[in-house]
């Protein structure tokens, strides 16, 4: 608990060192002075400082990095489109003949546990031939060094 009759001397921002306070900004109250779309706009007079070097120190150690000419391409999003292509139009191709799809859906009801567990390796091995095909594309498409 504090009370306001203390008379021990408040610590200021100086006697940290770390610099003087900010001034407080005094709001313009209604009726109190211009209206605010009149007040003038102090910040635009002042010119804005100029930012560091936006790279570190320690890694100009190693060079500058080589400067791209052309643009990245986005093998991740080429790959994954063309995966979803393909199930979109497998579904559809199934959906379209009530032969194919009984067919499916006799085959889905009639997986035991030894199916599941090949249709989840086949889903991981797919999955996995789907990430080396990006990074492989990636590493032929970097420029080399």
């Amino acid at each position: 608990m504090s009370d306001d009759t203390s008379e021990q001397p408040t610590a200021k921002l100086e006697d940290f060192g770390l610099g003087q306070a900010p001034k407080p900004v005094e709001t313009p109250k209604r009726g109190d002075g211009p209206e605010p779309d009149q007040v003038p706009n102090t910040d635009a007079a002042q010119p804005a400082a100029a930012l560091p070097e936006a790279e570190p120190a320690w890694l100009s150690q190693w060079g500058k990095a080589p400067q791209r000419t052309t643009p990245r391409i986005r093998w991740g999003g080429i790959i994954w489109g063309l995966v979803f292509v393909a199930s979109g139009w497998f579904a559809l191709w199934t959906m379209q003949s009530h032969e194919r799809r009984s067919a499916f859906s006799d085959w889905i009801l009639t997986l035991n546990d030894g199916g599941w567990a090949i249709v989840a390796a086949f889903a991981i091995g797919a999955l996995l031939l789907v990430l080396g095909l990006i990074a492989a594309l990636r590493a032929a498409t970097r420029p080399r060094a």
